[in-house]
């Protein structure tokens, strides 16, 4: 440069003929202006250049260094394989799994178990394992094959083992186990025999946590360190032992003396082992508490009660006439008062009381004398008849007429009870006659039963009593008005009617084989009843006829009841 070109400079140009033309011209003078940072923007350049260089060595040498090679820093399942050939990762890793995953040792609360991977359905599949190391800083791009390396030469590449799991084949080799392990809390109690007691001590039970410990032996096998964990919790017992041996301390107190009664100048001993027996125990929370059972001690005492029970004489009744009935007295009995001397004996017992006197009361009849005379029958209150000739005469069909009235004769029905006919007619045997089976005139045992049936059904509503069951027959029948009939049938129908007399009603059944009347008359106490009772046929077609039966019963001139007792519907007898 020339000097002074600071202030003049020099222009050229080539002019129309293409020769070089200079003109001197005027040139202001330039001002230099550095710019802020510039220096350091020229540092920075040089150091991504020298980094970026540094890169490309060293990836140069570490694919020198590494071709053919896993990675160096690259781990699986905690075994270094950095720097080996995958033929040497196979053989390193095979040697691993059969020292390591062989046996799969699982530390529990008893000592420690040996299962075999396999058993488990577990295997390190060696040969993806070794895919998976070698593929570290390969495969991914420049970028993340760079990142990988670094990585890896800082040995924070640990590449997860590959592993063949079958979980239903260990979750069941787990249960299997856990079933053996497993085991329930064992309550405290106690045991008593022969008078003396023991305690049974409580004891601590075992749950094994199969989720947690099916994953221990999976981290073991992917760890490949072979050493799992068996998880599992303790259980408590609700009942400790504490509780029971203050339950036994109580029981020894019970049985520390035979029990004594007396009464009546006798004396009885219950023997500690027959208190034993009656001993038992319950569970109050975590408490065991000692009772005294009833029932056995009742049993125990057996011998007292034999001796010292008397039973009361029923006052009763003696029918040489049904309106001349004689009373039998009554007598007094004697019994224990039962839950008084239970009672005390169940607790006293346990605060050292072993000597009881043992309480009396009078057992009183149900029915005494002066009962008995008060409610005795004295005057007919309900009559009622019918002719069996008007219907049969067949000798088998009247011994059957004579054998149920003879049954319910002389029988006595006690103010409120409920009087079946089934009940006492249906014991005894009868002679095969002519019945109604299924719309059909038939012979079975039994045929003439109804007859008597009707007419003490008839005999009790004109006494004023409650009807309570009753039954049409199939067809009309010529003995008796369509709706005062009253069939049955052993099993399945029945006559019945409630007393509802101010005292027992006698009831009399009777056979006249002369004239053919079949008579039902009922005894008892005036009821100040009048009953009255008809029927009337509103509906009448060679297939049916329908009856309807009224029924009207006063009392000291009020109506008690004034209405339809009930609706019957009869059809003709069926031809073979």
């Amino acid at each position: 440069m020339f000097r002074g070109a600071s202030r003049r400079g020099f222009a050229r140009r080539v002019d129309g003929r293409g020769r070089l033309a200079e003109r001197r011209e005027q040139v202001k003078p330039r001002r230099v202006v550095r710019r802020k940072g510039a220096g350091w923007s020229r540092v920075a350049v040089a150091l991504v250049g020298s980094f970026c260089l540094l890169i490309v060595v060293f990836v140069g040498a570490d694919y020198s260094m590494n071709a053919g090679k896993i990675h160096g820093g690259v781990s699986v399942g905690g075994v270094d394989l950095g720097g080996k050939t995958p033929a040497q990762a196979r053989e390193i890793l095979s040697r691993q799994k059969q020292r390591e995953l062989g046996v799969i040792r699982l530390r529990g609360p008893k000592g420690t178990r040996a299962l075999s991977a396999q058993s488990l359905g577990m295997d390190l599949d060696v040969g993806s394992s070794v895919e998976r190391a070698y593929s570290v800083g390969r495969g991914r791009g420049l970028f993340g094959d760079l990142v990988d390396r670094l990585r890896a030469d800082f040995g924070a590449v640990k590449v997860e083992p590959a592993i063949d799991y079958r979980p239903e084949v260990a979750k069941e080799r787990v249960r299997r186990m856990a079933s053996r392990l497993d085991r329930s809390p064992r309550n405290a109690s106690i045991r008593i025999s022969g008078g003396h007691v023991r305690v049974i001590d409580a004891r601590e039970g075992y749950r094994v946590d199969r989720a947690r410990t099916l994953d221990s032996i999976r981290d073991a096998v992917e760890s490949m360190s072979g050493r799992a964990k068996i998880y599992g919790e303790t259980i408590e017992p609700q009942v400790p032992t504490s509780s029971a041996v203050a339950a036994a301390r109580k029981v020894r107190g019970a049985l520390e003396h035979d029990v004594t009664l007396s009464a009546l100048g006798r004396r009885w001993t219950l023997s500690r082992v027959e208190i034993g027996r009656a001993l038992y125990v319950t569970r109050s929370g975590r408490d065991l508490e000692v009772h005294l059972s009833p029932g056995r001690l009742r049993e125990s005492l057996s011998g007292v009660y034999d001796a010292l029970t008397v039973r009361p004489v029923e006052a009763g009744y003696v029918v040489d006439d049904p309106l001349d009935i004689k009373v039998t007295p009554s007598r007094n009995g004697r019994k224990i008062e039962s839950e008084k001397l239970i009672g005390a004996i169940r607790h006293g017992v346990f605060s050292g009381d072993f000597r009881y006197e043992v309480p009396l009361a009078v057992w009183r009849p149900k029915l005494t004398t002066d009962e008995a005379r008060r409610l005795k029958p004295t005057q007919l209150i309900g009559e009622y008849r019918t002719n069996y000739m008007t219907y049969s005469d067949d000798p088998g069909r009247v011994k059957n007429l004579q054998i149920a009235s003879r049954a319910i004769s002389g029988r006595l029905v006690a103010p409120g009870e409920i009087f079946s006919f089934n009940a006492v007619a249906a014991p005894l045997h009868y002679y095969p006659t002519k019945v109604i089976v299924g719309g059909k005139v038939e012979k079975a045992d039994g045929g003439g039963l109804c007859q008597v049936s009707t007419n003490l059904y008839m005999a009790a509503n004109e006494a004023g009593l409650e009807p309570i069951e009753r039954h049409p027959h199939y067809a009309e029948l010529p003995y008796v008005r369509p709706g005062f009939d009253a069939t049955v049938w052993f099993g399945s129908l029945d006559m019945k009617f409630k007393n509802t007399s101010p005292g027992y009603i006698l009831l009399e059944e009777s056979v006249d084989t002369k004239t053919g009347w079949v008579t039902a008359r009922i005894y008892g106490r005036p009821t100040g009843k009048h009953v009255e009772m008809w029927s009337k046929k509103v509906y009448s077609s060679p297939k049916m006829t329908k009856w309807v039966t009224y029924k009207k019963v006063t009392k000291d001139g009020k109506v008690l009841f004034d209405g339809v007792l009930h609706t019957d519907t009869y059809k003709p007898l069926k031809n073979d």
